[in-house]
């Protein structure tokens, strides 16, 4: 998969490290409100993403505000405005 949008807004069993072994995706979408009083995402699903992608390949609307995803069918562009 090129593109994660990740489960349940990150909590800690939405996105482990078999999931991510087999969907392999480039970039992960974590769809997630600032400061929300359950923690989410979890700093487990972090640092599994941020291990498996590198944290300038997460993108979360919490930091990022609207997150656009942009493709010709061959290329992609992430658009984030706050």
């Amino acid at each position: 998969s090129t593109v994660l949008k990740v489960a349940h807004h990150g909590s800690n069993t939405s996105t482990t490290e078999e999931f991510l072994a087999v969907v392999n995706p480039q970039l992960a979408v974590i769809s997630v409100g600032a400061d929300n009083k359950f923690g989410h995402p979890t700093p487990e699903v972090m640092e599994r993403l941020e291990e498996k992608l590198g944290s300038e390949n997460i993108y979360r609307t919490d930091e990022h505000g609207t997150i656009e995803l942009i493709t010709d069918g061959k290329r992609l562009w992430v658009r984030v405005r706050e």
